[in-house]
């Protein structure tokens, strides 16, 4: 029953992966047709990111109180919803900008929950022992439906408009939802101290500060992801404006924007086969922060050569460089992370990791229009470059080398003997980080 949940998680999430590849293109192709502005193209990433960001705080608790699974069917179902808005109104002939924003913003509401409870769900239904390669996979399989997503949305967008690849996004949300309807019931997580049928708000905000617990007492986690967000806002300030960079620096069409994010993808699906094959590293620390500095660099490199083979290459790398941060950081979180906390933890993971995301976006369509887009990639690249590089010098991050069995013992142990009997964990005995 194990096995079929985490396939069926699998095929879920991969569902979702491939029809986001068309919505997204297709959503910001149709904004920069409707404004042709960059700054509305920020915009729109920013109505999706705020309300993403408030959900993982407020809703943090949710996947941990929650049937995790059809938690994920309702919210997928609500995204559905919310794509079928400007798809209606373009075939009617009616499409105006705020049905593109308000889709946005509602779904981006739902995916502020919909992943941290499917990466809640995948350590209780995979082999704690092989959580790099689970999680690898999982990574994989969301990298091979970007593989062919954005090649094909574009390929579509280019011969036949935007509103068809709205269509494919919702028969994939269609798909995902019914694959999670017919997984095999999964027990709801325990929730030590909880009343059953009852809600009380003063325990909800103490679920909700127990994400920000588990990041207290490892200092060096909420390091990394500290790290990510650094990351992610130079990625999302990117990619937000790769419809102008490929229009106007390489004078190309949609199928040239399909073709570089299924570049990205097929690297990042080389990378996840390598991070697989090696099974658990014990480097992580220098792994981690060193690819995140190297993906700077190259994306500085990229600014300054504007050249669709070099941006080819610039992409394929990037994204094969990518999971040798994000496969470890999730198989550190599965592992560290007790189980009944890891919807709320992976809900504030999430928030941390994009806080930075709906400035980035802004900030990106600002600089691209008052420099350029070449300008933007150099600046881009050069913040997280920095950051990595003075994070290698942080002694406190060296407690994620080696073997964590320790960690995860004296997390059980102080789980079983905590103060608080709402699944809080304290004096894990984490060294602290610089």
């Amino acid at each position: 029953m194990l096995k079929r949940s985490y396939y069926g998680l699998l095929s879920t999430i991969s569902l979702s992966a491939f029809g986001d590849a068309f919505g997204l293109l297709a959503m910001e192709w149709l904004v920069y047709d409707l404004t042709g502005s960059k700054l509305a193209m920020g915009a729109l990433a920013l109505s999706s990111g705020i309300p993403e960001l408030l959900l993982r705080l407020l809703g943090s608790p949710l996947a941990d109180r929650l049937h995790r699974v059809r938690f994920m069917a309702c919210l997928a179902a609500i995204r559905l919803l919310a794509i079928a808005l400007p798809l209606g109104m373009g075939l009617a002939g009616q499409l105006q900008l705020w049905h593109l924003f308000a889709a946005a913003g509602l779904s981006g509401a739902c995916a502020a929950l919909f992943m941290p409870t499917a990466m809640a769900v995948i350590p209780g239904v995979a082999d704690s022992r092989k959580l790099v390669r689970a999680f690898a996979v999982i990574d994989g399989c969301k990298g091979a439906a970007a593989l062919l997503g954005p090649a094909l949305a574009g390929a579509l967008t280019a011969a036949s408009g935007a509103l068809p690849a709205l269509g494919i996004n919702m028969l994939c949300y269609i798909a995902a939802i019914a694959t999670l309807l017919c997984l095999p019931k999964l027990p709801k997580p325990a929730q030590p101290g909880t009343v059953s049928g009852g809600f009380s708000l003063s325990l909800y905000m103490r679920e909700m500060a127990d994400g920000f617990t588990f990041y207290k007492q490892f200092p060096a986690m909420f390091t990394i992801m500290l790290m990510a967000s650094v990351s992610n806002l130079s990625s999302i300030a990117v990619w937000t404006m790769m419809v102008p960079y490929v229009r106007e620096v390489l004078h190309r069409d949609a199928a040239a924007m399909g073709t570089l994010t299924t570049a990205s993808a097929l690297g990042m699906l080389v990378g996840l086969g390598v991070i697989s094959l090696l099974g658990e590293i014990q480097r992580r620390r220098l792994v981690m922060l060193g690819s995140l500095g190297t993906i700077g660099i190259i994306t500085t490199i990229w600014g300054l050569i504007p050249s669709f083979p070099f941006a080819l290459a610039a992409v394929f790398v990037s994204g094969a460089l990518g999971p040798f941060f994000g496969s470890l950081s999730s198989s550190l979180h599965g592992r560290l992370v007790p189980g009944n906390l890891q919807g709320r933890v992976n809900s504030i993971r999430f928030l941390i990791g994009g806080s930075l995301q709906p400035f980035g976006a802004f900030a990106g369509g600002a600089i691209a229009e008052a420099y350029g887009v070449p300008a933007l990639f150099v600046a881009a690249g050069l913040l997280p470059a920095l950051c990595a590089g003075a994070a290698l010098l942080l002694p406190g991050l060296r407690m994620l080398d080696g073997d964590l069995s320790a960690l995860e013992a004296r997390q059980r142990q102080a789980l079983r003997g905590g103060p608080h009997q709402t699944g809080d964990v304290h004096n894990t005995g984490a060294s602290p980080a610089g």
